[in-house]
């Protein structure tokens, strides 16, 4: 029998110590390999209690709403708007979120939707660098809804104030040459429908409305190409109604002013003065293939606000 080795207590105390502790170190050595990307000190004592959500960032979701929109996936587009700006309430994304919404909304052909979030950015955003932006889709919404020359003009009316706005305060902005251009048509057809109405009531010999109307027009839309049509049927609208001298400035503005015109020759007589015919002649609406060229027109601009309303930020 062998004699067992004596050893001091304190010893004995002192190994199953450094045992304790490289058992320790291994176990905390396993913990770093299962938990990659976290403290360990942190996983044991509570320092951090951060955890991958999956949740985009704000940035994420306006480049995905944008694309969504180049992609003419305009519903995702809007949901991701609103993610952002449900999900960031501070971010300073929050106005371009909104402007993608609109947008979203305007190509989808909503434009009540489009107008109301435009109307809530103006109103949150009055000082952003792009509140032309909003005034111009704006516009464009109430110009997609307008109607035909002999119906209701109210939307002509509303388009055309946000056209004049984005010319008359901010004439150096982007939408400013489209702003124009959409004005005269505006203006175009506002004046048409004056023309319409003054006419309606000009064949139901109601002639003192009647005058009102084409009156109207030549203060309110003049150069809109029915200038001559309005000075004639003033001027006979005034005759009929005994007022002569003042139809007879009419006539006599259509005959200098508009010698070219159909209806010059028939003013002259009124007023028993010789006709000449100078300078070119006036512009006249248009016709069959004019409106239909201005339908092919009006349906490229539907396709060209899609291209052009990509926007990278």
């Amino acid at each position: 029998m062998c004699a067992r080795r004596w050893r001091p207590r304190g010893a004995t105390l002192r190994a199953a110590a450094w045992r304790g502790r490289g058992s320790a170190l291994i176990l905390l050595a396993l913990l770093a390999a299962l938990l990659p990307g976290c403290s360990v000190y942190d996983y044991l004592y509570g320092g951090s209690k951060t955890q991958t959500t999956g949740r985009r960032s704000d940035q994420d979701l306006l480049r995905a709403a944008e694309a969504n929109i180049q992609s003419r996936r305009y519903d995702q587009a809007r949901k991701d708007a609103q993610q952002l700006l449900n999900q960031y309430p501070d971010s300073d994304l929050q106005a371009a979120a909104r402007l993608t919404a609109g947008r979203a909304f305007y190509l989808e052909k909503k434009y009540d939707e489009a107008k109301a979030e435009f109307q809530r950015f103006l109103e949150l955003y009055p000082q952003n660098e792009r509140v032309d932006e909003a005034h111009y889709y704006m516009a464009m919404s109430y110009f997609r809804q307008a109607d035909t020359a002999d119906r209701d003009q109210t939307f002509t009316k509303k388009a055309l104030e946000e056209f004049n706005l984005i010319l008359t305060q901010m004439p150096d902005s982007q939408y400013a040459g489209d702003s124009r251009e959409k004005r005269q048509i505006c203006r175009r057809k506002l004046a048409e429908h004056e023309l319409y109405v003054g006419k309606f009531y000009f064949e139901r010999e109601q002639y003192s409305a009647a005058a009102g109307r084409f009156s109207a027009l030549l203060a309110e839309y003049p150069d809109t190409g029915v200038d001559d049509q309005a000075l004639y049927y003033l001027g006979e609208s005034l005759w009929s109604l005994e007022q002569r001298d003042p139809a007879r400035r009419a006539f006599l503005r259509l005959v200098e002013d508009y010698s070219q015109s159909p209806l010059a020759p028939a003013a002259a007589d009124r007023i028993e003065v010789v006709l000449v015919k100078t300078g070119p002649p006036p512009p006249k609406g248009p016709g069959f293939f004019g409106r239909m060229w201005q339908g092919m027109k009006d349906t490229w601009d539907e396709f060209t606000d899609t291209v052009k309303s990509y926007r990278l930020f």
